[in-house]
């Protein structure tokens, strides 16, 4: 074998290896540029028993902008309809009917981008007067509740927020339910 034809093999094997390189670094750059704008909806819940405050937010703790595809609340698994906070409030009427108590609601709807890092509180109860539930009750109350949201990320990637399977994780990891995410 002649030193040209060497040369020739080892620049064809060098120029496949920069060209199979280039690929590697090509896809590894757009899986990060698609990790870096991911979003990550989640709800918090909290409370302040001794004022009976209790609230539940809607945040995003990822690293990109959510889009906002659909937003559903439901009750023992049937879907509560109505236009803007509507379905929040029937939800609070089918789970405390008989309470007394002033309420704060909002809703994210169709088309919504959600930015990263931004929180929304979905609902605050506050309840009042000679009755008042116990911790459990709201527990329990809250069960019954599930908030489904789809949403997207700007290179279309397609996540749902379902609090019903938040709660099964937690409960097959034996995580306490209070002050959860």
């Amino acid at each position: 074998m002649s030193w040209e034809a060497i040369a020739g093999f080892s620049s064809s094997i060098i120029a496949l290896c920069a060209l199979g390189l280039t690929i590697w670094q090509a896809c590894i750059a757009r899986k990060h540029n698609r990790l870096s704008v991911t979003p990550h909806l989640t709800t918090w819940t909290h409370s302040d028993t001794a004022k009976n405050i209790y609230a539940v937010e809607l945040l995003n703790n990822g690293v990109g902008p959510a889009l906002i595809n659909s937003f559903q609340i439901q009750v023992d698994g049937h879907p509560i309809v109505g236009e803007g906070t509507e379905p929040m409030e029937r939800v609070l009427k089918i789970l405390f009917p008989q309470y007394q108590y002033s309420s704060w609601q909002s809703f994210v709807s169709k088309g919504y981008m959600m930015s990263a890092k931004e929180t929304r509180s979905l609902v605050t109860i506050q309840f009042h007067g000679e009755k008042l539930p116990r911790p459990e009750e709201i527990e329990h109350a809250t069960k019954r509740a599930r908030v489904l949201i789809e949403y997207e990320s700007i290179y279309k990637d397609k996540s749902t927020l379902d609090t019903s399977e938040f709660r099964a994780n937690l409960a097959l990891q034996g995580t306490p339910a209070s002050g959860r995410p």
